[in-house]
């Protein structure tokens, strides 16, 4: 444990483009592997393990977000919400009572042009800024999917090193079995031999008893 946290305190004090680099350069290397048991493969995990891939997409990409793009997102988020539908209604209320009760004097009359005018600017300009953010969401799925894709890949090799670790300590301990077995057998046969060799001892030595 204590030198898994070593290793990623060297790997983040490394730059981080060229860290990430690396692990993209190592999992193309393995993509291109066609058994992940083989001695390259073995090395490339070794390479790849103290290395971490998981990310937090969303903060990486906030981070770099230009102001522009963060108002995008912002004024998305408040163009989808309840908040933004009761209060246009409102405001549209207000104003087609206002102009109404005010008849002649009013600054919009009917057929509310100016209201009309308002509605097609907010819809022109709405619709460019709901692309704008739908984009960077985009953009950052496709970036979820790859990390991933990459913490995914690096578990299957994971799990092959252990399974190689675990079929090799099997095979050890197969034959650590087979060779304590053979000792017991060869222990066994060596107490029969001196248990008949005492039997037949004794039984002769009784022979010699009877006969004076």
């Amino acid at each position: 444990m204590y030198n898994d946290l070593l290793l990623n305190r060297i790997v983040a004090a490394a730059p981080i483009d060229d860290a990430d680099e690396r692990v993209q350069e190592l999992i193309d290397e393995i993509e291109e592997l066609k058994s992940l048991l083989s001695p390259e493969a073995q090395a490339l995990i070794s390479d790849l393990r103290p290395r971490i891939v998981t990310d937090d997409v969303y903060e990486e990409m906030d981070e770099r977000s230009s102001l522009g793009e963060r108002m995008a997102d912002k004024l998305s988020t408040l163009a989808g919400s309840w908040r933004f539908i009761i209060f246009f209604c409102i405001l549209m209320a207000v104003w087609i009572s206002i102009n109404a009760y005010m008849g002649a004097e009013a600054f919009d009359p009917f057929p509310f042009i100016l209201l009309n005018l308002a509605l097609s600017t907010l819809a022109a300009l709405q619709a460019p800024v709901i692309l704008m953010s739908q984009n960077r969401q985009a953009a950052k799925d496709r970036a979820v999917a790859q990390n991933d894709y990459q913490v995914n890949l690096k578990n299957e090799v994971e799990i092959a090193d252990l399974h190689r670790k675990i079929d090799t300590l099997t095979d050890a301990l197969t034959m650590q079995t087979r060779l304590v077995n053979a000792l017991v057998e060869a222990r066994r046969k060596e107490l029969s031999a001196t248990v008949r060799a005492m039997e037949s001892t004794r039984i002769h030595n009784g022979n010699g008893l009877t006969v004076e």
